[in-house]
Parts: structure tokens; sequence; C-alpha cells
């Protein structure tokens, strides 16, 4: 089979942005908001970061019926979305399967994160040149899949050095939106005993499944599908919370009940933030009686950790 890959290289909000017109255009039955892939290029070889530049892609089959249209569509699209934000022309080309396969591997090298941790590729997990580069170092080996991207977005950085921060050993930390369970892998790395992550597609359930066996930790991570779970599950709450979403929807679970899920010492860490939709979490976080601990940025793009406040 033969496909057609059309990548958009742009900033953080532009990423966004692009990767929310991909996957209304391009998801597949069963694989809501999958079809994008947000990849962070400018890394050397031993994962350092050089000239970042943030491209995203997607993969429309080449013989499917509505091929064309998928195309088109995607292209009005773009051209849309240029006319209010700056994006230059989408590189549109045909894979052949093998291609595809492999094409969103290419830029993908083991990056060191924080302090402690290092994302090695799977398929470089054996390479002597890496092993020796994560020497001294804890791994996090990710085959994120066609549908999560690589593990090299900035949210997810700023969440595994949150986590760095935050977990300690003997924690328990609740995941929510798991996607490949890179978070999951990285707080069972950090010493974190028991971890639940969550996602409300089955597919990224199945990717944090794999990778957890990857790594040794399915003994550590429970995954199941779904959102929030019930604070019947630990009624005094998760040490460690950690979402790693859109700031929509981060408002959209705290109005839910996901403050209520903390424990009383313990620190929730929101990423996939960008920066002009901070305030809108922040709003957030005073109305359920939270205050702010700590607020990173890289580029566009904002992680924020809260705690409870001292009379709640």
């Amino acid at each position: 089979m033969k496909w057609t890959e059309i990548s958009v290289e742009c900033d953080g909000e532009g990423a966004e942005a692009v990767a929310e017109l991909f996957n209304r255009f391009n998801s597949r039955p069963g694989e809501a908001d999958t079809a994008a892939v947000i990849e962070v290029g400018g890394y050397d070889p031993v994962g350092e970061l050089v000239d970042p530049v943030i491209t995203v892609r997607t993969y429309v089959a080449a013989n499917g019926d509505d091929r064309a249209e998928v195309v088109q569509q995607i292209r009005e699209g773009l051209w849309f979305l240029s006319r209010i934000y700056p994006l230059p022309e989408p590189l549109i080309r045909d894979l052949e399967e093998q291609d595809w396969a492999n094409a969103w591997k290419a830029s993908y090298a083991p990056l060191p994160v924080g302090e402690r941790l290092i994302i090695v590729p799977a398929w470089l997990a054996d390479d002597e040149a890496v092993l020796e580069a994560a020497r001294g170092r804890l791994p996090v080996i990710l085959d994120p899949g066609m549908a999560f991207g690589t593990g090299l977005h900035p949210s997810t950085r700023l969440c595994m050095a949150a986590l760095e921060r935050a977990v300690q050993p003997g924690d328990a930390v609740l995941d929510v939106g798991c996607g490949s369970g890179v978070l999951s892998i990285a707080a069972g790395r950090l010493g974190a005993v028991s971890i639940l992550a969550t996602d409300i597609d089955p597919i990224a359930v199945e990717a944090t499944v794999e990778n957890c066996q990857r790594n040794g930790l399915t003994h550590l991570v429970q995954a199941r599908a779904g959102s929030l779970p019930s604070l019947d599950e630990r009624p005094q709450g998760w040490p460690v919370v950690v979402a790693n979403i859109l700031a929509e929807v981060i408002v959209l679970l705290l109005d839910e009940g996901m403050a209520d899920l903390l424990a009383a010492d313990g620190v929730l860490i929101m990423s996939g933030i960008i920066e002009p939709r901070a305030d809108d979490v922040l709003a957030a976080l005073q109305r359920h009686d939270l205050r702010l601990v700590e607020r990173v940025e890289e580029g566009d793009w904002v992680a924020l950790a809260a705690r409870r406040n001292q009379s709640s």
C-alpha cells in the first residue's frame, strides 16, 4: 500500500492548530484524534537540541477511495488557517509502505530530559552508542507508534522534568490521558510503585501496555480506557496527578473533579498548554481551591504544577 505524507513546519501554537486540522479530516474509524504526528526536530545524534523545528505530519492511504478528497480538504483547511496564522506551504509526497512505516522515525534520537531521564527509541535500545549516551540516566524506552508522535514534544519534556521534581520513592501516580505511556514509564523509573494510566482512546491504552512491557514495568502500571477514576479507588487521593493534554481539556477535567483526586499534600502537574490559554487553566485552579507552585515554559508551551490550598 502507498501512503501520502502531508507535513507542515511551524511553531508551538501553529502545531496545535495544524494537528487539530489533521485529526479532523484524516482520523479513521476507531482512531479519533490520532491522525497527527508531532515531531520536534533539530537534535544531534546524542539528543542535544541544536535548532528546534516542530513538524506536524499526517498520512493518508494513497489507494483509499476518499484519498483525493481528504488531501484536498487538508490543503484547503491549511490555506484558510494560514490566513489567520502564518504557515508555510505544506510538503506533500507519496511514500511506499516501508517508507511510511519508517519516515516518522528519522528525526527521533535519544533525548536526555531533565537531570535524570533519557527517552530512548525502542529500535535503538540495543545500540552500543546509545547505551553509552544513556549511561547514568534512567531510560524510558519508547515506541510511540504512528498515533502518538515521538515523545519529543516540549509539553512531554516539561512534564517529565516536573515529575523528576515531584515523584518520591513509594508514591502512587495518576496519569490522565496517558497516550504512549511515556509519563507513566518515567514515573516508574523515578520510584513510583503504583501508577494508574487512563486514556479515552483504547489504542493509547494498548500503546501504554506495550511500552510498559518494553520497560519491564507492567507490575507497576495499570492502564485502562477511561478518563478520571473514582475517588473510591483511592480515598486518600494520589500524591502525584499528571495530565499532559490540552488547556481546554484540563479545565474540563478540573470541573469534573480532577482536583478532588489529589492527596492532601499532593501535586498536580499539567502540560500541553499553549501560552495564550494558560490563564484559562490558572482561573480553573483558583476555582477549585488549588494554588500554583510552579510554572515552566519552553517556547510557546507551558507546564503548571499546583497543590491544594493549606485550608483545603
